[in-house]
């Protein structure tokens, strides 16, 4: 039964539902409906994206990689990478057991190009960061898709882990570790925006939207005006710039806040992750996947980290990112680990889109906080990468994830 093969592989953690349901009880008939098949699908790739990620950055970075960007000690965060490899694989293969049994076939042969995001320790931290808040949006999204409770309350046990993943890297990326009450769902075209460029050579049979990737130079927050490109020939002198509007959702927003977008001006009073989209109407896109007028969205989301308020606990784990260090108790330097202001997962040669432009995904800016002093013997070593130059370093060609 599918109840067995999703549940047993994930341990002690479905130990009272196996009792309810044992396996010499009388079969349970599951639904094999089409749209609970391509969510678990989707979310198993997903899944394949985020262990290769982080499979590849724990054989790639050492001890001495994770002090030189700022942390106290190594093992405050290869800790938890271990940890989140451990469950994402978890998830990967309980997955794939529950699509057999449901009598479909997993994706398997799809290449995942996460080099790219493992450059360095700081690009590294900012991309996982942003992995785990696509993933939390990913799985609130899927649910709306499956039709069976059993199914869709086995997917909901691992969206609750992936928020604790979402939670330890917003502090380790230097942020706040719960900045909002609540979370925004998007559906897996959404996603894709925000992930297709990572993916290629499978065909998952979900249009993707036209990602968005952000052109600006500088830090970005509340009040900066933002800039896009977009690989979208409909933005490319077909529709007006004066017909366009930027939609800024966070969670626990209504609706989001629409802007026209040659004015696109970050919205003030939000910390944390926002996701920007481009839309043809200036009607709010409402926060929640029934309602959200899809129709009307151009291109995106993209998504953006607006860290105003650093946690003390941020601080202490690495308090090398946006301080005042001390080498060798000789010169005082202002040193940023920060992570990148923009890691952006777009397609190759991207046109732009007028006085307003649009671009693509994954956004991680920092607010300048009040710098704090710490006495070290080793020397900062400081990158500091502008959007331009990761979305140069990140693009990759995503045509219509659907056809492979």
């Amino acid at each position: 039964m599918v109840f067995t093969l999703l549940y047993s592989l994930c341990g002690a953690g479905f130990a009272l539902l196996q009792l309810l349901a044992p396996a010499t009880a009388r079969p349970i008939a599951r639904s094999k409906s089409s749209s609970t098949l391509v969510a678990l699908q989707f979310a198993n790739v997903l899944e394949q994206l985020e262990s290769t990620f982080y499979a590849q950055a724990l054989q790639k970075f050492n001890q001495s990689d994770f002090t030189a960007a700022g942390f106290t000690s190594a093992q405050v965060p290869l800790q938890q990478f271990q940890a989140i490899f451990q469950d994402e694989s978890t998830h990967t293969t309980t997955l794939q057991s529950a699509i057999n049994a449901l009598g479909g076939q997993t994706i398997s042969n799809c290449t995942f190009n996460v080099a790219s995001l493992l450059t360095d320790v700081p690009t590294m931290v900012a991309a996982a960061r942003l992995v785990e808040n696509v993933g939390v949006s990913a799985y609130l999204g899927a649910l709306t898709l499956i039709n069976d409770t059993v199914i869709s309350t086995a997917a909901a046990t691992i969206m609750t882990v992936e928020a604790r993943h979402q939670t330890i890297l917003n502090v380790l990326a230097g942020g706040t570790a719960i900045p909002q009450a609540f979370d925004v769902a998007l559906n897996p075209s959404e996603i894709l925006a925000l992930t297709g460029g990572l993916i290629s050579g499978c065909n998952l049979g979900i249009p993707a939207n036209v990602p968005l990737q952000l052109n600006n130079s500088g830090p970005v927050q509340a009040g900066t005006k933002l800039n896009f490109t977009s690989a979208s020939a409909a933005q490319n002198g077909t529709i007006p710039v004066e017909n366009l509007f930027c939609q800024f959702l966070a969670g626990g927003l209504p609706v989001a806040i629409s802007q026209p977008l040659s004015n696109c001006s970050v919205p003030a009073n939000v910390t944390g992750s926002m996701l920007v989209f481009v839309t043809n109407s200036s009607q709010p896109l409402a926060n929640n996947i029934r309602d959200a007028a899809t129709g009307t969205i151009v291109a995106g989301p993209t998504m953006i980290f607006i860290d105003n308020q650093q946690d003390a606990l941020a601080i202490a784990a690495r308090p090398g990112l946006n301080s005042t260090v001390t080498t060798s108790g000789t010169s005082s330097a202002t040193t940023s680990f920060a992570a990148p202001t923009t890691v952006t997962l777009t397609p190759a040669t991207p046109n732009t889109v007028a006085s307003g432009d649009v671009t693509s995904t994954v956004t991680s800016t920092s607010q300048t906080m009040a710098p704090t002093t710490v006495t070290n013997n080793w020397t900062a070593v400081t990158r500091t990468i502008s959007p331009s130059e990761v979305s140069s370093i990140l693009a990759s060609g995503v045509t219509s994830m659907g056809s492979g």
